[in-house]
């Protein structure tokens, strides 16, 4: 008989079995449909007007009422509700794909609750933390059940698919709701506002906002369409008929919204896809470094677009010839030069997170639109955005959180190529975006929500290579990644 040692009530002490590594682990598919129709429940709140009234786009701003709306505040609780029932469960994983997520996303969470003791409008305050807790909540329960690592594009891909098919037939049958007369603002003496006289004239044109609030919203949920399904077409994911369907509805949709920033961008993006995925063998070694010198010709192009770099603007040109804009960015700059002014009487923390747009007397942003005759409701600049709500310190953390998170992708590319590609691909989509619109960090930007759910998946795609890798005890429902490169 075998001698085991003995514990301290003399019994034998049996030894404990080695950690059980990931790869042999059952895979786990049951229990992803409810975070998945979660997810969905929560794109679909931030897409569509609200409580469906499409009539009253017409005559009002359905943005500001959703705040109002006691069905969208009603689904928001539902959704947390249920995003913590399905945590519960499997906090332990849950936690362990906390320890892997970008620190600074966390950072900033704390951050934009804390700045309702500064903030110049604390209630709106907390309405925009409520609504960014329920986004991470909801994207960090998705990743917990029916893993797999292409799980992030198997539920964008349809979703985004289903939906550009149908805002291009609501647009064709119902032209008086999917199509809008949208007023393009030209200042009439380039770069400049008076206190006084008007300072832009407007051009109305027609143009495609489909089922969505209008074709700002669209022009970027057009071009991750455009992304995911020539990734599917690239990666033979799905059938050839269906990326033309849905294809074929993201470029329409991107064409129709006549959104400069999100064509520039798509361009951008499907360039990049195309290098990634191409790359020269000699080349890979170099790959890093190439990423992060692209990531920094991006970032030179937002100080030099905010005019916080003297003496660059020739750097402009090809954009401006591109897009079809003037050197104001449809009178942007003359936004941006009113915000800095605010920004510079709050350096430091700001004036509190989503607080400054707000179309009441009291509020300063109605300098804006007394000086420029409009009101734009944002910065129109995802960076300026940031540092309007929290100051230098909100910004440093933009900036941590941009470099982790793409370091983070060029990690799961050294083991996922395909993978890893895609979320740099998505990172520097939503870079270029946030140069004329404010994504980053926004509650109420669903390109943000997207990009906040694949910053959880690139979490746990590093953590269950952690499991595959490493002789870890993973739990017991973690489900091995289905595919190596």
């Amino acid at each position: 008989m075998r001698n085991y040692p003995r514990s301290v009530v003399g019994r034998p002490e049996v030894p404990k079995p080695p950690p059980t590594p990931a790869s042999t682990l059952v895979k786990d598919p049951k229990g992803s449909t409810g975070p998945t129709f979660l997810l969905c429940a929560l794109l679909l709140l931030m897409i569509l007007p609200t409580d469906l009234n499409y009539g009253a786009l017409i005559t009002q701003n359905s943005v500001a009422e959703a705040d109002k709306s006691i069905t969208n505040k009603v689904v928001l609780l539902l959704i947390l509700l249920g995003s913590c029932c399905y945590i519960v469960p499997r906090q332990r994983l849950w936690l362990a794909v906390l320890g892997r997520i970008n620190p600074f996303y966390l950072l900033f969470i704390a951050l934009a609750a804390l700045s309702v003791e500064w903030s110049i409008e604390p209630d709106l305050t907390v309405t925009h933390v409520f609504r960014l807790l329920v986004i991470f909540m909801c994207c960090t329960a998705f990743t917990l059940y029916g893993w797999t690592a292409t799980r992030l594009q198997d539920v964008m891909r349809p979703l985004l698919g289903a939906f550009l098919v149908g805002s291009v037939v609501f647009a064709l049958v119902l032209p008086k709701y999917g199509v809008q007369q949208f007023s393009e603002f030209t200042p009439t003496t380039p770069g400049s506002f008076t206190p006084s006289g008007a300072a832009a004239i407007a051009i109305v044109k027609p143009v495609l906002r489909g089922l969505t609030y209008g074709k700002n919203l669209l022009g970027p949920l057009a071009g991750l369409g455009v992304i995911f399904w020539l990734y599917a077409w690239l990666n033979k994911e799905v059938g050839f008929f269906w990326v033309l369907l849905c294809g074929s509805a993201a470029l329409i949709c991107l064409y129709w919204t006549h959104s400069s920033t999100s064509i520039l961008a798509s361009a951008f993006a499907v360039v990049a896809m195309l290098m990634m995925r191409h790359w020269p063998r000699w080349l890979r070694r170099y790959m890093p470094t190439i990423i992060g010198m692209f990531s920094l010709v991006i970032f030179v192009y937002s100080l030099v677009i905010l005019k916080l770099i003297p003496q660059l603007e020739f750097l402009l040109t090809p954009i401006t010839a591109l897009t079809g804009k003037d050197l104001t960015f449809t009178n942007r700059t003359a936004i941006w030069q009113i915000v800095g002014e605010h920004i510079a009487q709050h350096p430091v923390l700001g004036t509190g997170y989503s607080a400054y747009w707000i179309d009441k007397p009291d509020s300063p942003a109605e300098r804006v639109k007394t000086l420029l005759n409009f009101y734009p409701g944002e910065s129109h600049n995802g960076y300026l955005d940031v540092l309007n709500d929290l100051g230098i310190v909100g910004s440093l953390c933009l900036l941590g959180y941009l470099v982790v998170s793409l370091r983070q992708s060029i990690k799961i590319m050294a083991f996922d190529r395909s993978q890893g590609s895609l979320y740099v691909v998505l990172l520097f989509y939503t870079f270029w975006c946030s140069l004329s619109e404010s994504h980053w960090f926004s509650a109420e930007s669903v390109l943000f929500t997207v990009f906040t759910l694949a910053v959880c998946t690139s979490a746990r795609t590093l953590l269950q290579r952690q499991f595959e890798t490493k002789s870890v005890r993973a739990p017991s429902h973690a489900a091995p990644t289905n595919r190596a490169r």
